[in-house]
């Protein structure tokens, strides 16, 4: 293990000491603090001012934020990634400093060092290694996060711990397979995957299945079941549904089921960590359970898009767009063509078969369940950067509803099947599951 000036368990007991007697012995403790060596009480006092308990989780939140900001040109497998290293390595970082929960990368360790300056060196530097054109703009936002440590040696020693999580999470993740090109010819046959107007773009990421996860063992561990077979019932009934309630021009879709497939249109990185801090807003949680909160979600989020695009690619299932609009040739005498249909926003380029959304939102919510329960007591409300229109705002009151409502969209928006909803939800939750139960677990469980 990596490790600086470890705090003698004697000056935890002599700080407790001292604390108690202060709260205790009004006077008297004042007279025992001033009786103290002035090397005891510089320990004390600095002890006091890095105020474990007490630290602000403001700059976890500001270093999610700017992982927003910095990626936003990747693709939202890519994003996910981003998310998942950003805040895992400000997990390992203030972990560093007191060990409350298993960390994922790194075993730097420094008792005296600052929180804050540790969680944001280390966003800063993953960041930097991930967007280094972005340099100068993500310097001076850890510019902006340092000045809020005034300990000039608590800063120091945070600095030099989050570079030393950040390059041990870089190191970890280096090999990780995302940078693998695959590429992948489209099937010309009913039922396959194909480019899809209007952008006809070629298949997105075909080989992110393969990326190695960060909770579970593959992303094949919870592949989903295989697409129902073109010429069955259950087919025709996702035919149905998704051609009807999906189309730019349907008259089934309610107002409400308009709104929420435009809501939740966005990248899911973007939806999941947004609501994670509206949660935040209504449920503070101290910088360490703040870290290990968003860190446990993304990996899971992160898992549901290895694991779905495992998915995705084994199937290769055509999307509605397609087979809507070439259902004579499905074999299907139950389904017909619609040559002009189109979904009510574009169809990523991507397979069907799992929804990535759903996936990731059952994912995500089992992180976000594990530490703030499912029901926070009041509603969740947010606004999202597809709303219809701009600005409006949706209200949950379980991560459970939000995850069920993120799932349906897909089918309302047009662009998914039914099955691939429900096998994403199956999916999604298995994924989150694992990954709560397996990784970033607390030390005295």
């Amino acid at each position: 293990m990596k490790t600086v000036k470890k705090l003698p368990r004697s000056w935890s007991i002599l700080i407790v000491s001292i604390v108690g007697g202060a709260l205790l012995g009004g006077c008297g403790a004042e007279e025992s603090l001033a009786e103290l060596p002035r090397k005891d009480l510089q320990r004390v006092k600095l002890y006091e001012e890095r105020g474990r308990a007490q630290v602000s989780n403001q700059v976890i939140v500001d270093w999610i934020v700017h992982s927003q900001d910095a990626s936003g040109a990747n693709s939202p497998p890519r994003r996910s990634r981003t998310f998942a290293m950003v805040s895992v390595a400000m997990h390992d970082a203030v972990n560093g400093i007191e060990s409350k929960y298993a960390r994922y990368a790194s075993s730097a360790s420094d008792p005296e060092a600052s929180p804050v300056a540790a969680a944001a060196q280390a966003a800063h530097d993953v960041l930097v290694a991930l967007f280094p054109a972005q340099q100068v703009d993500l310097d001076a936002k850890l510019v902006t996060s340092l000045s809020a440590v005034k300990d000039d040696d608590a800063r120091a020693r945070g600095i030099a711990l989050g570079q030393a999580s950040a390059a041990d999470l870089l190191s970890v993740r280096a090999n990780d397979g995302s940078n693998v090109v695959v590429s992948y010819p489209p099937i010309v046959q009913p039922g396959y995957w194909r480019p899809t107007p209007p952008a006809f773009a070629p298949a997105l990421e075909p080989g992110w299945g393969n990326v190695t996860p960060w909770g579970l063992s593959s992303g094949s561990q919870f592949r989903s079941r295989a697409p129902y077979a073109l010429s069955g019932a259950e087919y025709t009934a996702d035919f149905i549904e998704v051609r009807d309630y999906g189309s730019a021009t349907s008259t089934v879709r309610s107002a409400d089921q308009t709104s929420y497939a435009h809501f939740w249109y966005e990248p899911s990185a973007l939806g999941w960590n947004r609501l994670a801090r509206t949660a935040l807003a209504i449920r503070p949680k101290n910088i360490w359970k703040t870290a290990r909160m968003f860190a446990l979600m993304n990996m899971a989020l992160a898992d549901g898009y290895i694991a779905s695009f495992d998915s995705k690619y084994i199937w290769q299932s055509w999307r509605p767009i397609t087979f809507i609009r070439e259902a004579d040739s499905d074999g299907n005498p139950n389904t017909a063509p619609d040559p002009t249909w189109t979904p009510l926003r574009p169809t990523p380029p991507i397979p069907d078969q799992t929804s990535g959304h759903a996936v990731a939102g059952f994912a995500a919510r089992a992180a976000l369940v594990k530490v703030f329960g499912d029901d926070l007591g009041e509603p969740m409300t947010m606004t999202s950067t597809t709303a219809v229109p701009a600005g409006s705002t949706r209200s949950w009151t379980t991560f459970t509803q939000a995850a069920a409502e993120n799932a349906d969209s897909r089918v309302m928006v047009g662009i998914h099947t039914r099955q691939s909803v429900i096998e994403g939800e199956a999916q999604g939750r298995l994924v989150g599951d694992y990954v709560v139960k397996h990784r970033l677990r607390q030390l005295d469980d």
